[in-house]
């Protein structure tokens, strides 16, 4: 496609999708949040601070300018634990480069929680008589999809840049809603141990429009990210301490109000060892400040990634498996 058609093309998604702006339309805090979970065990156990490495398959959801990192075709699956098992996040992903500078991914997350139970109609009887009748209770689903399309571009030796293209759809009951949005992540390479990355979330601001009429508004997010290898040559190992830093846009408007200056700036270091390119462990505080580790066994053509994090009591713990297939390395 020809660089004028796909302007035109992407010029006419975002007037469409401004155009369904009516009055019921609002910027909502937690709106976006089910497209902010990390996708990666790998990432997960770093504490989420993968911006500046972002260097296999789920660079599409952390940067996807770091797809040309990659240059082998890769897939991957994930499927996490949480909340005492009531809620259920997936992810699958595939990558495959056309070029030595270019390289394409598509993925699909979903986060759910099936078979709710809904008593709304299960009363009869009147007064102190009334009761719940287990006939008329009715199961239904809650769950979130994000389709992803994603490009990366190898610039120059240093310099990278990517884009996400974002499909979502939301299950509530009778209820739903589509929205459309677009990621952009650049790294930059200041030397062969030393990178910065780069990324804009939801950058156009995300529209998610309800057929119940109401419209949500997801504000940018922004992130910078970086990374930096560490090498004991002695053991053929190495360490790759990181640092992400995370400016949200839809809490900007309430600074001048007093609000905390938490709830618009984040951050999250992490860490990962690489013994011999076949052990990998892992750890790192996220930007609620809640540990997280991890572990992972690469094996011919397949890694094996597994990470933990530790919610309160109540919640329960965190615990992400995820696989990534390699049709190229041996």
């Amino acid at each position: 496609m020809s660089v004028k058609p796909l302007t035109i093309l992407l010029i006419n998604i975002l007037l469409l999708q401004f155009s369904s702006i009516q009055a019921e339309t609002g910027f909502r805090k937690y709106a976006g949040e089910f497209m902010s979970i990390d996708v990666s065990p790998r990432s997960q156990a770093m504490g989420g601070s993968f911006i500046a490495v972002a260097n296999d398959v789920s660079a599409a959801f952390h940067n996807p300018a770091g797809l040309v990192q990659i240059q082998s075709m890769q897939a991957a699956i994930m499927h996490t634990w949480q909340f005492t098992n009531l809620v259920s996040y997936d992810y699958i992903g595939f990558t495959r480069p056309f070029s030595e500078d270019k390289a394409f991914a598509i993925s699909l997350i979903r986060l759910g929680v099936d078979d709710i139970k809904d008593s709304r109609n299960a009363k009869v009887g009147n007064g102190e008589n009334w009761r719940i009748d287990p006939s008329l209770i009715n199961n239904f689903n809650s769950a979130d999809y994000v389709l992803m399309f994603s490009l990366g571009k190898l610039q120059s030796e240093r310099f990278m840049w990517g884009l996400n293209f974002k499909l979502v759809r939301r299950d509530l009951a009778q209820s739903n809603a589509t929205g459309l949005g677009f990621d952009a992540g650049i790294i930059y390479k200041l030397n062969q141990k030393f990178q910065l990355g780069f990324v804009a979330r939801n950058v156009t601001t995300t529209l998610i429009a309800w057929n119940t009429g109401e419209n949500e508004l997801i504000r940018p997010t922004f992130l910078i990210g970086t990374s930096y290898k560490i090498p004991f040559h002695g053991i053929q190992s190495y360490f790759v301490p990181t640092v992400d830093f995370t400016f949200r846009t839809e809490s900007y408007p309430q600074l001048l109000s007093g609000l905390n200056s938490s709830e618009i700036f984040a951050g999250a270091v992490g860490g990962e060892f690489v013994f011999r390119e076949v052990l990998f462990l892992r750890g790192g505080i996220d930007e609620i400040n809640r540990p997280n580790f991890g572990v992972g066994i690469r094996i011919p053509h397949v890694n094996i990634d597994y990470a933990f994090s530790s919610f309160d009591q109540e919640l329960g713990n965190s615990h992400r498996v995820g696989l990534i297939i390699d049709f190229n390395r041996k």
